[in-house]
């Protein structure tokens, strides 16, 4: 009984040529920040200057000998 009871429930939730109203991720889906976004932040994604390595290389170590 109970199980034909909850068949007609869900027959009659159904409504007949709609999907259900499922969720769609690909409507919702963000490609990244904007560009008030970008302007809002533009100090703080500057790059920091390169810092030359203390290591020698051996382009260095060639020229220190000849």
């Amino acid at each position: 009984m109970w199980h034909d009871f909850s068949k007609i429930l869900r027959e009659l939730w159904r409504v007949p040529g709609v999907d259900g109203g499922s969720y769609r991720p690909d409507l919702h889906y963000m490609r990244g920040p904007g560009p008030k976004w970008h302007a809002k932040h533009a100090g703080f994604l500057a790059t920091p200057p390169a810092v030359k390595s203390s290591r020698r290389t051996l382009h260095d170590i060639v020229e220190h000998r000849a």
